[in-house]
């Protein structure tokens, strides 16, 4: 990763769960690395523990502030509304960071001629009908979430034909590991108060894709320093699905509860909510040489040992 030696390169949303990792992993390969994040979401001790960045806290709404950062080479553009049912009860909210954010960024982008890599999600395909679904499959968002995602996307495309700008979009899938919040730190949330029993929002049945945050670090660290992936997309999963009853008896094998805790189910779901997430992962392993190496099950055992650690 020499290639990254020298340039400056900006996290937006650098202090979240990805942004961490991303900006850790960035930090041993220049040292100018620069963390843009309001904390709306984000952590301070995510920023504190990489030391070699320089923390900004800034809105990506913030013209002021973001245009009067130093001219950037590289902007990975992470910072996001996320949470789907939150989207859904505020779509103005989801819109203006999601979509007026990203092109904010752009802007930025723009003015700096940097080249952008922009996260965006498995929500722009919504309940696809094929699977696995590759990166071909269109635009069928079933939420708020997933339409300001569609909508960053788009303008994303827009700036690189009409201005010129090398910009990568990856779709992510779920993505687990340390630092992150999720359904499986929900399931140990849940457990660690009360091991007898674990309800299930949904009927179980719904299915996703869980790839590792470290292998998802590694394809944006790919697509950020190769220069033959302009315009390209990117779906970034494991390439397998699991149903979150699966997940569950994972989890509660995992703690030596499975003969124990009592597994229900709500049977309702949340406004948005997809059935069946599962990537086709084939053009990133072709064309950015990248294997997922950390499976779901493999990473349980760590999960849970991280957390034990933390009480």
């Amino acid at each position: 990763m020499a290639e990254l030696d020298g340039k400056k390169v900006m996290v937006t949303g650098g202090a979240g769960f990805i942004g961490f990792h991303l900006s850790k992993a960035l930090s041993s390969l220049t040292d100018n690395l620069v963390i843009y994040d309001n904390l709306s979401t984000g952590k301070m001790e995510n920023v504190t523990d990489v030391p070699k960045a320089r923390f900004v806290k800034g809105d990506i709404l913030d013209f002021q502030t973001l245009f009067s950062q130093e001219k950037m080479d590289l902007i990975y553009h992470l910072a996001a509304q996320v949470v789907v049912p939150y989207s859904m009860e505020n779509p103005m909210d989801d819109f203006n960071t999601n979509a007026k954010g990203t092109l904010c960024v752009l802007e930025k982008a723009r003015k700096d001629d940097a080249k952008l890599v922009f996260a965006s999600s498995a929500a722009v395909y919504g309940n696809p009908s094929v699977f696995p679904t590759p990166e071909s499959y269109g635009f069928h968002p079933f939420s708020c979430y997933g339409l300001s995602k569609v909508v960053g996307e788009e303008y994303c495309q827009m700036y690189r034909e009409q201005y010129g700008l090398d910009i990568v979009i990856t779709r992510f899938a779920n993505v687990y590991g340390s630092r992150c919040h999720g359904v499986i730190h929900d399931f140990l949330d849940k457990l660690a108060k009360n091991s007898d029993k674990l309800e299930i929002i949904g009927t179980g049945q719904q299915c996703r894709d869980f790839v590792h945050v470290s292998d998802v670090v590694d394809a944006l660290l790919k697509v950020g320093i190769m220069p033959s992936v302009d315009g390209k997309v990117y779906n970034l999963g494991f390439g397998k699905t699991t149903s979150i009853l699966e997940l569950s008896k994972m989890i509660l094998t995992s703690l030596g509860l499975q003969n124990k805790t009592i597994v229900t189910t709500t049977n309702v779901s949340w406004h948005g909510d997809v059935t069946k997430i599962w990537f086709d992962i084939t053009s990133a392993k072709k064309e950015l040489n990248w294997q997922p190496k950390v499976s779901l099950e493999d990473n349980l055992q760590e999960i849970i040992a991280e957390r034990k650690l933390t009480k």
